[in-house]
């Protein structure tokens, strides 16, 4: 696949080794760990063996980071989600463990786990999820409380990758139930927990659909006694932490996503070239190019959004729009192309001799894990409106006196002072023309009128009290303002609004 033209030279090279290595060695290890549903150790000691647990740990602790960064993580993923399973554990590792020690871990934090993290000595695991906070995972129930050198920890974690084989924990706890700590989001706290700790243990090990042999469990902690020198940053900025890691965690989601979209492409393509219907391949029925040019249109947008995204992370760019684009599109998309690689390879696709039909069980995953497609919408309107809000001002629009229809008018108009109620009730009614049925904002009306806040909002309850304009409140006050018919009328005659194009017939127009 493209190198794309940002990459450095080691990231060039650590895709070529990466996509050789997994084509040799990872794939006939991952399948086959995949059909016998056997959680991939084999795996996991031939990646380590290239060092990639460490792409996102700096070299001073053994890793790659400052070469490979965000960007050669993706790539690692995006060509060992070919085998199978195998880039579970090193995603929630690189993600879920090595990311939050490397930015928020004391040096002491960082010389314990890093090396050993780095060399694939150590497995990480990301917890979240809980019985009763999944999207809202700021309700999160878990609790930590602090015993001298100690933090007791009790509560439960659910739907965790990886869980059982993993040796850390990124964990998540309530340590503040005060209301204004949970209003300013400073009620949770951030800890790595081992295995091993006491009062901590697997509870229950789920079957889910696809990520056959890959771990996904509840955990639980009774009483589990936690050392102090565990917990990373301050009590009270878990929630920091975790927004923190969240974005290269999206991205880093993203990119396993891109293998199997691969994959799914080139079993169909092989279908589609050697199964003979109707005297013809399959392949040059119109209906099945259609297919397959959806299926590749989807890979390259996917790769382009993932590393794009990889990108600004790796320039140290706040990227949450960016990352959740990155997830929902290139998870969208996977699953979309594997449903269609089934399709197109009929009773083969549905055959587990061949990928695509663990693909697209995988695929699901893929769309609700790291947050699902819709959180990550309600989060891109958010944040996307947010960063885009000087783009999105419509430009001021007046009435053109030839055309007599609304135009942009370039350069802002001077402001009229407000000298009255009678001034702002202009303004109301001129909206009306140009605007027809929607409500003005009080940045609306301030860009026509030069009145104070304190006027405005005097003027606009004095226009309501006669039933010349209608208000829309929300907790801060006036939101939206408009004009009532009766308010119309009292700002301009009937004439005033008329309007009929030159085409319009007068013996038609009454």
């Amino acid at each position: 696949m493209e190198k794309f033209p940002w990459w450095n030279e080691a990231q060039i090279e650590l895709a070529e080794d990466a996509k050789r290595f997994t084509d040799e060695v990872l794939i006939p290890i991952g399948e086959r760990d995949a059909l016998k549903k056997r959680f991939s150790w084999e795996g996991v000691k031939q990646m380590a063996s290239k060092g990639w647990f460490g792409a996102l740990i700096p070299k001073k602790y053994g890793g790659h980071a400052e070469e490979w960064g965000v960007t050669g993580a993706a790539i690692i993923l995006e060509e060992t989600s070919r085998a199978a399973e195998l880039c579970g554990p090193l995603g929630t590792t690189m993600y879920g463990s090595a990311t939050q020690i490397v930015h928020n871990g004391n040096e002491e934090q960082k010389q314990k786990w890093l090396p050993r993290i780095g060399k694939g000595e150590l497995v990480g695991c990301i917890t979240m999820t809980e019985p009763y906070a999944g999207s809202d995972v700021a309700a999160i129930e878990s609790t930590a409380v602090r015993e001298s050198d100690f933090y007791i920890i009790n509560g439960k974690k659910r739907y965790q990758t990886v869980a059982a084989a993993a040796d850390v924990y990124m964990c998540y706890f309530l340590t503040s139930s005060r209301p204004e700590d949970k209003m300013a989001y400073t009620h949770l706290s951030a800890f790595v927990v081992e295995k091993g700790t006491p009062g901590f243990h697997t509870e229950k090990v789920n079957d889910t659909m696809g990520f056959d042999g890959l771990y996904n469990c509840y955990l639980s902690f009774d009483n589990a006694k936690v050392p102090v020198f565990n917990r990373l940053g301050q009590e009270g900025q878990g929630w920091k932490i975790m927004m923190g890691g969240l974005n290269v965690e999206r991205i880093l989601n993203g990119a396993p996503t891109l293998g199997p979209m691969r994959e799914c492409i080139r079993y169909t393509q092989q279908h589609l070239e050697r199964r003979v219907q109707f005297g013809r391949p399959t392949g040059d029925i119109a209906t099945n190019q259609f297919k397959m040019a959806d299926m590749i249109w989807k890979l390259y947008l996917s790769r382009l959004v993932v590393y794009y995204g990889a990108y600004c992370a790796d320039l140290g760019r706040d990227v949450p729009v960016e990352a959740a684009i990155s997830k929902m599109f290139a998870s969208d998309s996977a699953m979309e192309t594997a449903i269609e690689a089934v399709q197109c390879m009929g009773g083969n696709g549905i055959m587990k001799i061949y990928p695509v039909e663990r693909i697209m069980r995988d695929a699901k995953h893929g769309q609700i894990a790291a947050g699902t497609s819709e959180i990550l919408k309600l989060l891109i309107y958010r944040h996307g409106a947010r960063e885009l809000k000087a783009d999105l001002k419509v430009p001021q629009r007046a009435i053109d006196p030839d055309l007599k229809m609304p135009l942009p008018v370039g350069k802002p108009l001077p402001k009229k002072p407000a000298k009255g109620e009678e001034d702002l009730l202009k303004v109301l009614a001129e909206n009306y023309r140009v605007n027809p049925g929607l409500h003005m904002t009080m940045e609306d009306i301030k860009e026509w009128l030069d009145i104070s806040d304190e006027d405005l909002v005097k003027f606009l309850e004095s226009l309501e009290k006669q039933g010349f304009a209608g208000l829309y409140r929300t907790r801060k006050g006036i939101s939206l303002v408009r004009v009532t018919y009766t308010g119309l009328q009292k700002a301009n005659p009937p004439e005033y609004y008329r309007y009929i194009p030159a085409w319009a017939d007068p013996k038609d127009v009454f």
